[in-house]
């Protein structure tokens, strides 16, 4: 036990030395001292636990309302050009952006609807001249005094056309599926590989070894926009193809359909970056570069997505559909 003393020496009136001696037990005060210590930290962590609490609940409810912005944008595709975050009149600074975001929804709904709108009128007023010009390739073929060069004249024109023909379309299809929300609809990835594989001439198809590997899932999506996001793939694995083409789907863990397309040929020239982008083609040779370009929107317009898997040989495309 801890004592503190004091020592006072005095001299007394009849002239004796003396001294006083004053004792004090230290153990209270220390005691005291270490209450007191104790007492200010756990106030200071209890404190600075109700602070943390309080900040953390108060910015969670002020934030509350981006966080449903976040959510409901995430839900969001190009096809849902009518969604508003619609918080109503401004009040504060979160309402006054969704306010905002809405006016700037709507000049990129205006944008997207013009650019629809425009490509479905071009195709329209392409398609009467076209089917002129196709129904007059096939009529002079039908004659017999043609020689052999001009047949062939005749011959690569109707083709041409009927490309131009099958382009037209599928920029139709492509400007009404986004135009509108996609029905709910599902297909037969086995279906949709069968129906592309038709569109291919047997006498093509003959000369390569097709193995095609197509389990029967459904995707999420109507047979005809899976058939044009399929087609030019398959299209561009025939013509530029040494021996083997291969279709199969492989199994996914992100809940997609997965289908890849293989050919053994010589690879994509050229730079893969922008290989999807209009004007661009497989072989960087003559073509529309439309196939792949309108293939990737059409996938897109699905919930999918269309990539380049590897660009030498093998020649290998990924389409992601999503799984009914």
């Amino acid at each position: 036990m801890r004592t503190k003393l004091v020592a006072v020496p005095f001299t007394a009136h009849d002239g004796v030395d003396a001294v006083v001696v004053v004792s004090e037990r230290l153990a209270p005060h220390e005691d005291a001292e270490r209450y007191t210590l104790i007492v200010s930290l756990l106030t200071g962590a209890l404190a600075t636990a109700a602070a943390a609490t309080i900040a953390a609940w108060v910015t969670t409810r002020a934030l509350q309302p981006v966080s449903e912005m976040a959510r409901t944008a995430a839900d969001w595709s190009e096809r849902d050009l009518s969604r508003r975050f619609a918080m109503g009149t401004p009040t504060n600074e979160i309402t006054g952006l969704a306010a905002t975001l809405d006016g700037l929804l709507d000049k990129v709904s205006a944008a997207i609807r013009s650019e629809q709108r425009l490509t479905s009128e071009l195709a329209h007023e392409l398609r009467t001249p076209l089917t002129a010009l196709q129904g007059s390739a096939e009529l002079a073929l039908m004659q017999s005094d043609l020689t052999h060069s001009q047949r062939e004249t005749l011959e690569e024109i109707d083709m041409a056309a009927r490309r131009m023909a099958s382009t037209i379309t599928t920029l139709l299809e492509v400007a009404r599926s986004e135009a509108t929300v996609m029905d709910a609809a599902s297909s037969s990835i086995a279906d949709v590989v069968s129906t592309v594989l038709d569109t291919v001439p047997l006498e093509q198809l003959e000369q390569f070894e097709v193995d095609v590997e197509v389990d029967d899932q459904r995707i999420a999506a109507p047979a005809r926009i899976a058939v044009r996001a399929l087609a030019p793939v398959v299209e561009n694995a025939v013509r530029f193809a040494d021996r083997h083409i291969s279709i199969r789907s492989v199994p996914s863990t992100s809940g997609d359909v997965v289908l890849l397309v293989e050919d053994d040929g010589p690879g994509v020239a050229g730079d893969t970056q922008d290989l999807f982008e209009p004007g661009k083609t497989y072989s960087g040779g003559s073509g529309a570069g439309l196939g792949l370009s309108i293939a990737r929107r059409m996938a897109r317009s699905a919930g999918g997505e269309l990539t380049l898997v590897s660009a030498g040989a093998p020649t290998r495309f990924e389409l992601r559909l999503p799984r009914a």
